[in-house]
């Protein structure tokens, strides 16, 4: 728990380091200590105004958590966080969760629904948009666990290319290291799950060098 309350003791502005650890690669911005059972590692601090029927304010900054791994899910392999418009695909956001002490959630094309309670897309994503304004480096932080998550998951679902194959997982791998490196990451840390993420990473790696 020290980790987490070194985080909440931190100033707004404060720069945090994501640790490259099994939480973070299996989880990305949803990571908790002791491997998703403790604590989350990222969480935000910031309480947007609670909507209308939702009784606890702690259901509800679960609720805007669940909500965007809802979100990363619809648009991955995008490395951005999108939250207005259709790129935000709130449409493709299909999935539930539950557990011991934590609200039943579910996500569909209507919004967010809480214990039965159902609050809009509109107002989810309103909700973490003023967080993310609010602490801009826990956001960042969050993003960064995101891409070095999509970096471990993508090293090693695809197959090595060969010099006949059209396509090549090599560009995916670099794009995603060159988000790494712009949200101050060291994507190189990263052990490589293929010899095309070894390769993706080293591209992204020459450009950020050169630039």
């Amino acid at each position: 728990m020290g980790g987490q309350m070194n985080l909440l003791a931190a100033p707004v502005d404060a720069e945090i380091e994501v640790p490259i650890c099994r939480a973070v690669l299996c989880s990305g911005a949803n990571a908790r200590f002791e491997d998703r059972r403790g604590e989350p590692l990222l969480a935000h601090r910031f309480i947007p105004p609670v909507p209308p029927g939702i009784d606890e304010e702690t259901h509800w900054l679960t609720a805007l958590d669940f909500a965007e791994s809802q979100l990363r899910y619809a648009q991955a392999p995008c490395a951005r966080l999108v939250l207005s418009g259709p790129e935000s695909r709130t449409s493709k956001c299909t999935g539930g969760t539950c557990g011991p002490g934590r609200p039943r959630m579910s996500a569909s094309s209507r919004g967010i629904e809480i214990d039965g309670e159902r609050v809009s897309w509109a107002r989810v994503l309103t909700g973490r948009a003023e967080q993310r304004e609010a602490e801009p480096q826990i956001a960042r932080a969050r993003d960064l666990a995101h891409v070095y998550h999509l970096l471990d998951y993508y090293g090693q679902v695809y197959g090595e290319p060969s010099g006949c194959d059209e396509w090549s997982p090599v560009p995916l791998i670099a794009s995603l290291a060159e988000r790494a490196y712009e949200l101050g990451g060291d994507p190189s840390r990263l052990e490589p799950r293929s010899e095309y993420m070894r390769e993706g990473i080293a591209v992204a790696w020459s450009g950020s060098a050169s630039a």
